[in-house]
């Protein structure tokens, strides 16, 4: 039996063991109360993950550390203090406020747990392509076994199977590694230029229209794939292909004409006009009081009995829809600015250790992807994945600069014996 045979079981046990880890660690099932004890355990995976948080704090040596543990300190002990402040609210909802905020410790939790297992490259990035994959395919079963009437209407909190007027039925599927596996089929394609990766590009992308249906991801991961292949073109192939994007623009603005507005609302529906609502609303808050966009004014549990729709009058309002001024509402300048450079140090740590692998290079894809979406999705709804990905990126450039290949398990050379020194006497140094 060969060496590669033998190691195989070995290396089949650690993909499923990266597989479940970072189901965890990018928040899959953290919002979706239909996972049951999957549910329950990304809610606590925080506080599970809470030794392996200590070791990466005290043990490993990571890049951006300082700006991590003051963040922290900043969401989880001092913007509780500020909701105490400025809403009715008591201790309790204040601290279980903050706790959108605690996945950031995986940026600590992440690494120790690489450093502690030992995978390959190779079994972490089939763990994350396994589940991506998993996702479509349970997507696909879920739409056509589950029976129409689970099919609920909107609502706060919301169903995994949701229905409204505008989209009709959709499951709310978490996609966050599904994403990935996007765009390292997208690095695949541009790299091989196999039918069989772009037949299964375009099928993914029917997918989420027929029956993910959320309009802003699925365009982003859209724009991000185009990308990924535009910037591998040749340069004077960019400018032909700028103008032909513009056609569709042209021609929808000569034919509906004064009506591209009203078509516009058709395409968004109610839930632009509930945003655009909510935005005022927060904007009027922020700016009635100079230290509310210093420091902030925290927030107020979903799990409490006065909401923050309560308070505002608006059964519509969440800070999680209104992008970048969510967090600027609950963080402020000072803790919007820790988050913004954690998000451009994510990329640029991604982007670094791209060398050439398709995988390697959807992580810089992701995070690109999550910062477009922060347009009008709070970044701190989940940060798991995007710290996840900083993490990923460290441990990377580790075994880059210790030369390991993508199959070797570990993350820095092993300790080996000095070589024997032969003695002076036998190298004629002295004379006998």
């Amino acid at each position: 039996m060969t060496e590669r045979a033998k190691a195989l079981p070995g290396s089949r046990r650690r993909t499923a063991q990266w597989f479940g880890l970072l189901s965890m660690f990018f928040q899959i099932f953290h919002y979706k109360v239909e996972a049951g004890p999957f549910y329950a355990l990304s809610k606590g995976w925080p506080i599970v993950t809470v030794p392996l948080t200590l070791y990466g704090m005290v043990k490993l040596r990571l890049p951006d550390s300082p700006v991590y543990l003051v963040l922290l300190a900043y969401a989880l002990g001092f913007t509780p203090i500020l909701s105490l402040i400025y809403f009715p609210t008591g201790l309790a909802d204040a601290l279980l406020s903050s706790i959108k905020a605690w996945p950031l410790t995986y940026y600590f939790a992440v690494p120790a747990a690489l450093v502690l297992l030992r995978p390959s490259e190779r079994d972490v990035a089939r763990g994350a392509i396994s589940f991506g994959i998993a996702t479509f395919a349970v997507m696909w079963i879920l739409w056509v076994t589950v029976p129409a009437a689970r099919f609920q209407p909107t609502v706060a909190g919301a169903n995994m199977f949701s229905w409204d007027d505008g989209r009709g039925m959709y499951i709310r599927m978490p996609m966050m590694l599904a994403e990935l596996m996007l765009f390292w089929l997208g690095e695949r394609l541009v790299r091989e230029r196999k039918l069989w990766q772009l037949a299964l590009l375009v099928g993914a992308i029917v997918s989420m229209v027929i029956i993910y249906k959320a309009r802003l991801p699925t365009g982003v991961t859209v724009i991000v794939l185009m990308m990924i292949m535009v910037f591998r073109m040749p340069a004077n192939w960019l400018w032909g292909l700028g103008a032909i994007s513009m056609l569709p623009v042209i021609i929808v603005a000569l034919i509906y004409g004064p009506g591209v507005p009203e078509l516009l609302g058709r395409i968004f529906d109610e839930s632009l006009f509930i945003r655009l609502r909510s935005v005022v609303i927060a904007w009027d808050w922020i700016t009635s009081d100079p230290s509310k966009l210093l420091f902030g004014s925290g927030s107020i549990s979903s799990f409490s009995e006065l909401t923050l729709a309560d308070f505002f009058g608006n059964s519509d309002f969440w800070l999680t829809d209104i992008g970048w001024l969510g967090v600027l509402m609950e963080y402020g300048l000072i803790g919007t600015g820790m988050i913004v450079f954690i998000h451009a140090r994510s990329l640029k740590t991604a982007l670094a250790v791209r060398n050439g692998s398709a995988f390697r290079a959807a992580l810089g894809d992701y995070v690109v992807f999550e910062i477009l979406c922060s347009a009008i999705y709070s970044v701190m709804y989940a940060p798991g994945g995007v710290v996840t990905v900083a993490a990923l990126a460290w441990w990377l450039r580790m075994r880059d600069e210790a030369g390991f290949t993508q199959d070797q398990t570990g993350w820095r050379p092993t300790r080996t014996t000095a070589p024997l020194q032969t003695p002076a006497w036998a190298r004629g140094r002295i004379p006998l």
